[in-house]
């Protein structure tokens, strides 16, 4: 029966071949019985070290609106701004390959004599490229379910008329994962709302925003087409917790560790995640990996994040700038209706992003900074660091900022006020500490970013011209003399 279920729930089939009955059978049921007794415990195994492919219930704690949201007192709220990672997503197609051969490796020379073995041969190979980072119907849930809480919190900014008046605005990347978690937030929207899907919520398609790093040329030269950028990754994959983890995995297996590369741990990561997140399952590819591994695992993973995305390079937070500039734009366009006594033209603006969309402005804005960089040969030294990319950016992540108007306040620099919440928990400030800030105080701080960004393009690269003219120049040179 435990066998029976175990087959149920994580979609395993008999491995075909002879002699895989009796005693063999046996262990399988023993393995499955101990992973069964492991769920029943509610908590799946390193949950917590899953990298951006985290699931955000899991580490967000979310359930029902607490008095974290309470507007401050003597505040009327008249905005929202969100930027929202799609809902979790299927693998990639870059993944799948690799998740194939691990598979293929230990049906074909695994030792089947281990019961882990057999649980791994016999698991169905269930992934495809087809699914290419499609959005989950998890993904669907959880963008519904975070529209009737964000509803819920500011009912007078999500209200009936502000929707049929499109005074909430939407904004998405172009891929479908982000387009389907626009529309599916918009759905959660009109239940809440007690609508119809004929009222028919609009959305924007707004690549220059939401994929900024696709239009923003001193990135794609530096770091996103620069074989060179991710070079601490390179050696760290090279290195020696590495290489533990693929003798571990060799001997688990009864396979030459030689037969093992770095894509093929990577893979057995991403199958456990994946089997749990998008199943519930402690898949038995799990089993390959011990605590220690997977906080290694877990550092390649933020290398990659604060190197290609973050703090690595300073034009990883600066291409950015535009959808940070729009941010502000928007809470200005409010405080001048608000002075005008003018109806507020947006109530909410929500943008629907990435990952690669959230670190960068939360790299920009200064937050999650450690003391010392992420490096190859620094990652016992790091255990305790700020930057985990998982806690910053796990599936559906949200930075959601609430602009207030202070009633009591004696002037003009008071009277407004700005709350930050990151994943639905209060967020504070990186130059004060406090949750609460007035807004031109948050204003000033960013000011060089705001204002003198604001004519200047700084994601011209000019290193090309620059060759180009040395080039001519030597060309001259050679001519004439």
């Amino acid at each position: 029966m435990l066998r029976n279920l175990w087959l149920r729930l994580s979609g395993a089939a008999p491995a075909p071949g002879p002699g895989r009955a009796g005693s063999r059978g046996s262990l399988l049921i023993l393995w499955v019985s101990i992973r069964l007794c492991a769920a029943s415990l509610g908590r799946p195994p390193w949950a917590e070290y899953y990298g951006t492919k985290s699931r955000y219930e899991v580490l967000s704690g979310v359930s029902v609106p607490g008095t974290d949201w309470l507007a401050p007192a003597n505040c009327t709220v008249l905005q929202v701004n969100a930027l929202i990672r799609h809902g979790t997503r299927y693998p990639t197609r870059k993944n799948v390959p690799h998740m194939v051969e691990i598979h293929q490796l230990i049906r074909e020379q695994g030792d089947l004599g281990s019961s882990l073995v057999q649980a791994l041969a016999g698991w169905h190979m269930w992934y495809n490229e087809r699914m290419d980072g499609n959005l989950h119907p998890l993904g669907i849930s959880e963008m519904f379910k975070l529209a009737k809480r964000l509803s819920a919190r500011f009912p007078a900014l999500f209200a009936v008329q502000s929707y049929r008046e499109k005074r909430l605005k939407f904004l998405t990347s172009s891929k479908h994962r982000c387009v389907n978690s626009t529309k599916s937030f918009i759905q959660g929207l009109e239940s809440y709302l007690n609508l119809s899907d004929q009222e028919g919520g609009q959305w924007e398609v707004n690549d220059g925003l939401m994929r900024f790093f696709d239009h923003c040329e001193k990135f794609k030269n530096l770091v996103e087409n620069n074989n060179t950028a991710l070079h601490q990754v390179e050696i760290f994959k090279n290195g020696p917790e590495m290489e533990r983890i693929m003798s571990n995995m060799a001997k688990k297996l009864g396979i030459s560790s030689s037969a093992i590369n770095t894509n093929m741990v990577e893979a057995t990561f991403y199958l456990c995640t994946y089997e749990f997140i998008l199943k519930g399952v402690i898949s038995p590819w799990c089993d390959l990996l011990d605590k220690e591994d997977v906080e290694v695992l877990e550092y390649l993973g933020d290398l990659k994040q604060y190197w290609k995305r973050s703090y690595g390079y300073k034009i990883n937070g600066l291409s950015s700038y535009k959808l940070f500039q729009d941010l502000f734009q928007y809470m200005d366009q409010t405080i001048e209706e608000s002075e005008r006594n003018q109806s507020i033209s947006h109530t909410a603006v929500l943008r629907f992003g990435h990952a690669e969309t959230l670190l960068p402005v939360l790299t920009l804005m200064g937050y999650f900074k450690d003391d010392h960089p992420l490096l190859a040969n620094n990652f016992k030294q790091q255990k305790h660091r700020k930057f985990k990319s998982g806690r910053i950016s796990p599936f559906a992540a949200n930075l959601i900022l609430v602009l207030y108007r202070f009633n009591g306040a004696r002037g003009l620099g008071e009277k407004y006020r700005l709350q930050l919440f990151l994943n639905e928990r209060p967020l504070p400030f990186p130059h004060s500490g406090n949750l609460i800030a007035d807004y031109e105080e948050v204003k000033e701080c960013y000011q060089q970013l705001i204002e003198s960004l604001k004519f200047s393009n700084v994601c011209d690269d000019h290193s090309y011209f620059h060759f180009i003219f040395f080039l001519f120049l030597l060309i001259l040179f050679i001519v004439y003399y």
